[in-house]
């Protein structure tokens, strides 16, 4: 075959490109969650603001006598979307959170299982670098002075509720992990857990496939809230499209 018979014409490449279009753009849907916001970019690795320094990164992501025993994970250890845990719409007219939307689990996740990380944009917690109306905001470490902010970016763990007004208590718990990026680099992040059993054993179920997983949100979350409740009645202030109730929580 001479060169000129197996080349390809520009009609032929435009055909060729339009018939992969439709199958790339398939591609990029199938990479977010069902129902994931359209508003909202979804992240596999936490956003770094420009304005973290880089010393503050590097202390973060240093191990420490305190902080080398934390849960560790390779860089394909996660999946992104997650196929155990699902937005779900909440249809339950007395769901504080009704008409809303929160996360539920997709398989069994047995005491102290990991369910998925709480991804955002990390920030310092200096004025101009800080978003005053969000309500996503999660300590990620004090003595550096950083957070990390899944208001307008972040992973399935942003829809993830507080319990008070759905459950006795909640059925997971923030904790610090490590995490090995592609790089082959450790990064210090923050990870969802189903809780322990504790001593009473009450809590040995752990989070059956379809159950709302919920953490607490912490008190001080709550006095920040208590202006703003609307339904009296309710443990709860509305909640906004896809959103949900966080502002500012500080991790011990």
């Amino acid at each position: 075959m001479s060169e000129q018979e197996g080349a390809i014409t520009s009609e032929q490449e435009g055909a060729l490109q339009e018939e992969a279009a439709p199958q790339q753009q398939d591609v990029l849907q199938q990479e977010l969650p069902v129902d994931w916001p359209a508003d909202i970019e979804y992240l596999r690795r936490p956003k770094i603001s420009p304005a973290v320094p880089a010393i503050a990164l590097k202390i973060l992501n240093t191990p420490t006598a305190a902080t080398a025993s934390f849960t560790r994970f390779s860089a394909d250890a996660l999946s992104f979307p997650n196929p155990d845990v699902r937005i779900v719409p909440l249809n339950d007219p007395d769901h504080p959170a009704h008409g809303q939307y929160g996360l539920a689990a997709m398989k069994h996740f047995h005491p102290g299982n990991f369910i998925l990380p709480y991804i955002g944009r990390m920030h310092t917690n200096k004025p101009e670098d800080t978003d005053p109306n969000s309500e996503y905001d999660i300590s990620l470490d004090r003595d550096l002075d950083l957070a990390q902010d899944a208001a307008k970016s972040g992973n399935e763990a942003r829809f993830i509720n507080d319990y008070r007004g759905i459950a006795d208590a909640p059925n997971a718990e923030f904790r610090d992990i490590w995490v090995q990026t592609a790089e082959k680099k450790w990064e210090r992040w923050i990870g969802i857990f189903t809780v322990t059993t504790g001593k009473s054993g009450m809590r040995k179920n752990g989070i059956r496939p379809g159950e709302e997983i919920l953490v607490s949100y912490g008190k001080g979350f709550w006095k920040d809230k208590k202006d703003e409740w609307v339904a009296p009645k309710k443990k709860y202030p509305t909640q906004e499209k896809h959103g949900n109730l966080r502002r500012a929580r500080v991790r011990k």
